[in-house]
């Protein structure tokens, strides 16, 4: 009678450590699909987040010519004044052109600065706001770091009041400062 209630014991023992593993493996199979479906959607994402709005690269482009403009009148405007004679013409423009190889040497020079605070940062920080119209005060950066070299940066921002939509910015540094290339709007 005794080993009659031993076998019993053990086939409820025996039932019970089925159910556990059949319930482990249950839990690992799902856990799996969860790290598949998660790691899907990274991938998802990171390949929608390259940079290649053309309707946006135009936008930038036309800003950058506008402002290029207005820095090229400016430079006509100090030529006219100091046009007193032709040697003096020849001056400005052989010390506008070490400025110009003086700045491309500049900008192969920089390393970007990504600590938050730091002059490089808030240059950033306001190139993006910039480009995509959101205050600096109502902006939400989620991430700012390299865009591929050193003279550039890729950034994922929202407005505060409307975190749904992201905005991701390429930003270059290019003539001294930094300046939005490329805009994806949400």
């Amino acid at each position: 009678m005794r080993n009659q209630r031993g076998s019993g014991y053990s086939s409820r023992v025996e039932q019970r450590k089925s159910k556990a593993d059949r319930m482990l493996s249950w839990t690992i199979g799902i856990v799996s699909l969860l790290i598949l479906a998660v790691g899907c959607i990274i991938l998802i994402s990171v390949f929608n987040t390259s940079p290649s709005s053309n309707k946006t690269a135009s936008q930038s482009h036309a800003a950058s010519s506008t402002s290029g403009q207005s820095k090229e009148s400016k430079s006509s405007d100090q030529s006219s004044s100091d046009s007193g004679t032709s040697q003096a013409s020849n001056d400005n423009e052989s010390s506008s052109d070490t400025s110009s190889s003086d700045s491309q040497e500049s900008d192969q020079n920089h390393q970007a600065s990504y600590e938050m605070g730091s002059e490089d940062w808030n240059a950033q920080v306001h190139a993006i706001a910039q480009a995509t119209g959101i205050d600096e005060a109502n902006m939400t950066i989620r991430w700012l770091g390299n865009g591929g070299s050193p003279n550039s940066s890729l950034a994922r921002v929202s407005p505060k009041n409307n975190q749904s939509a992201i905005y991701v910015v390429h930003l270059i540094y290019k003539d001294g400062h930094w300046q939005a290339d490329n805009v994806k709007n949400p």
